[in-house]
C-alpha cells in the first residue's frame, strides 16, 4: 500500500497538492542554499557593508555593523515565513483539518528545518549554527502563519451533485 494513499479528507495527489509541495520542497532548497558558506557573516559583509557605507556615509562602522546583523536576523525571519506560508497552503490543499491543526504541522515543519540547519551550519568552518537563530526563524513562521489565518477567506464548501432520477 502506497503511504500516499487517498483517504477521506485527504487530497494529497491532487495536482494542486503535488504543486504545493513541490513549491515547499523548492524552498527548501533555497533555505539551504543561503545557509551555505556563500552567505556566512563575513561573505555577505564584504558585499553588504561597502554598501551600507555608500548609502549611510554618516553611520559609525559599529553602526553598519548592527544594520548587517539586523538585515541578516531579519532574513531568518521572512525567508521561514515563506517557508509557513508555504506549508501551511500545502496542508491546507492536502487534507481536511482546521487552521488550527495546519497551522501546528506548519510549526513542526519550520522547527525540523531550522533545527536541521542550524545543526548542519554547526559543522561548517564558516558557519556557526546558533539557537538563537532557530527562534527567529520560528518567529518568522509564526507571524506568517498568524496573519495567513487572519487575512484567510473562509472555504466555500464543496458542491454537491444531485442525482437525476
Amino acid at each position: 500500500m502506497s503511504a500516499l494513499r487517498e483517504t477521506p479528507g485527504s487530497r494529497w495527489l491532487s495536482p494542486p497538492a503535488l504543486l504545493a509541495w513541490l513549491l515547499v520542497i523548492v524552498w527548501l532548497a533555497v533555505i539551504v542554499v543561503f545557509s551555505s558558506d556563500a552567505f556566512s557573516a563575513s561573505s555577505t559583509a564584504s558585499l553588504l557593508r561597502p554598501f551600507l557605507r555608500w548609502l549611510l556615509p554618516d553611520w559609525t562602522p559599529a553602526a553598519i555593523a548592527s544594520l548587517h546583523f539586523g538585515i541578516r536576523k531579519t532574513a531568518h525571519v521572512s525567508v521561514y515565513g515563506v517557508l509557513a506560508l508555504l506549508a501551511f497552503r500545502a496542508l491546507r490543499l492536502s487534507q481536511d483539518a482546521t487552521a488550527t491543526r495546519h497551522a501546528g504541522l506548519t510549526l513542526l515543519l519550520v522547527l525540523i528545518a531550522a533545527s536541521s540547519d542550524e545543526y548542519r551550519q554547526s559543522l561548517s568552518r564558516a558557519r556557526t549554527g546558533a539557537l538563537a537563530d532557530v527562534g527567529y526563524d520560528l518567529a518568522g513562521g509564526l507571524a506568517a502563519l498568524g496573519l495567513a489565518i487572519l487575512l484567510r477567506r473562509p472555504r466555500r464548501p464543496a458542491r454537491t451533485q444531485a442525482h437525476e432520477p
